[in-house]
């Protein structure tokens, strides 16, 4: 009777000759399929006994959410009643001024998509600003911000996922975000505990490193099909490494330290994307002279503000920098070249990786150490993401071999 031992344990198991159980508690409970018939059969599909295992789990968690609301002193109630978007805005807050301006929109969209339904074009700018308008036909989906925090189940993040089909490479983010929230209603006394968070055990993706590269050829190519502002950025980002949101399309004058063949791009800790984690400054080193002559002749043309802009004379913007890269994708595919699949902007910035640790630019190559230095992250990060091998970077790979 029971688990084997060394077998997986998913919470659920096969009793010869009773059928499926899982345990909840001490308690050994059924599984039932959707008429509330047991599930006996052994060779049952996973896919319905996991259906059958979350009912059972959602159901007990009702139990137990209602038992506290009924049980607890009066003091303690209205922390049972508190809502999924009244803890959302109170991580929100702390948020505010505790993480970089990139990372705060980020987790602040995922948020207000979370609770309203609505796509994160509709956020306020500022936390208690009064809603945009919008139209029921904008909803993406119900929205779970009006539900107390001790009925959010897991099922509803999945149905909330399920609804984002554009969400492949993003979903650990979104989830961490509302995770994070939960967590954060805990520390804070807004959610008790027990029971604690409600997506406690709810598992996050592990991260799917981006495989991508530009070539020289293509570099070449995508610039002669953009405007001038657009091939200056990726022309940019490319040599630089900068991160093309938060650090290239940030840059200003008061950050550039020339030295006249050499020079810095000096951001402080409160000015780049990990500055509050690491408490350091982010510089960028340069020392190609067509990224220096650029560079003057920016801050010649924009003193004031960022010097880097669209045709518009906009600063850029991440999003904006992305839809000039697909939009230059798409042109070079019915030219018959083709990118990486998935290419995006910040394919810069794992080529930059790439040709730096061979030597392209310098004819020197480096180690992951000096790399991570360059780029303003750790060696570990290095490795786990800008260091996979694609199908149009295997050139190293040939001269080694």
């Amino acid at each position: 009777m029971g688990r084997r031992a060394g077998s997986p344990n998913r919470g659920y198991f096969y009793r010869a000759g009773r059928g499926w159980y899982a345990m909840v508690g001490k308690q050994m409970i059924p599984l039932r399929d959707d008429d509330e018939n047991p599930l006996r059969d052994k060779a049952t599909p996973s896919a319905k006994l996991k259906a059958a295992h979350r009912k059972i789990i959602a159901e007990h968690r009702e139990r137990v959410n209602s038992e506290l609301v009924n049980n607890a002193p009066t003091d303690s109630v209205a922390a049972t009643t508190v809502t999924v978007r009244e803890v959302c805005d109170a991580y929100l807050a702390k948020a505010e001024s505790d993480d970089s301006k990139s990372t705060f929109n980020m987790r602040a969209d995922t948020l207000f998509d979370f609770c309203t339904g609505f796509p994160a074009k509709f956020r306020p700018k500022r936390i208690g600003d009064k809603p945009l308008p919008r139209s029921a036909g904008d909803r993406i989906h119900k929205g779970f911000g009006e539900l107390p925090v001790v009925k959010l189940l897991p099922l509803y993040v999945d149905q909330w996922l399920v609804a984002h089909k554009g969400w492949k490479r993003g979903k650990r983010t979104r989830i961490q975000a509302v995770k994070r929230a939960m967590n954060y209603g805990i520390s804070c006394g807004l959610i008790p505990d027990p029971p604690g968070s409600p997506l406690k055990g709810y598992k996050t993706p592990r991260a799917i490193p981006r495989v991508t590269y530009i070539t020289p050829e293509q570099e070449a190519a995508m610039c002669l099909v953009v405007k001038p502002a657009f091939a200056t950025a990726l022309k940019v980002c490319i040599r630089t490494g900068v991160r093309p949101g938060a650090e290239f399309g940030k840059l200003m004058a008061k950050h550039v330290k020339d030295d006249g063949k050499r020079m810095k791009w000096v951001f402080q800790v409160r000015d780049h994307k990990t500055g509050h984690q690491t408490g350091k400054q982010r510089i960028i080193w340069i020392t190609d002279p067509e990224i220096i002559e650029i560079t003057r002749q920016q801050i010649e043309k924009y003193p004031q503000g960022e010097i880097f802009r669209n045709t518009k004379g906009t600063p850029w913007r991440y999003d904006i920098l992305n839809l000039n890269f697909r939009r230059a994708k798409e042109r070079l595919q019915k030219e018959g070249i083709s990118l990486d699949e998935d290419a995006v902007m910040y394919s810069c910035r794992h080529t930059f990786a790439k040709r730096v640790l061979q030597g392209y630019w310098t004819g020197k190559q480096t180690n992951v150490e000096n790399l991570a230095r360059l780029m303003g992250t750790s060696p570990q990060v290095c490795r786990d993401h800008y260091l996979q091998w694609t199908g149009t970077y295997e050139e190293p790979l040939w001269e080694c071999a």
